[in-house]
């Protein structure tokens, strides 16, 4: 399943913040240039003697495989987190 939301939160010593983006929307947006481009991209494949449905398959796996990260990154007092839901 693709990640619907990246949650995003900062601590700054005595403050924290926080921030949901709906990646849903996103993938909606991106999902009409996606087709446009997708001609192209299995010509480019076909032209360099790669397998297209190879590479969109490791492709969605990278997507699919982002559900679940969490990315933590603290210096001292400050934090930064990235979590993909």
């Amino acid at each position: 399943m693709i990640p619907l939301f990246a949650v995003i939160r900062w601590h700054t010593g005595r403050r924290q913040f926080g921030l949901w983006l709906p990646l849903f929307l996103a993938w909606l947006l991106l999902l009409p240039l996606l087709l446009v481009l997708l001609p192209f991209f299995v010509i480019g494949c076909l032209l360099a003697r790669m397998n297209p449905w190879h590479l969109m398959k490791t492709g969605w796996q990278l997507v699919t495989g982002l559900t679940g990260m969490n990315i933590e990154l603290q210096h001292g007092e400050k934090m930064f987190q990235v979590r993909m839901v």
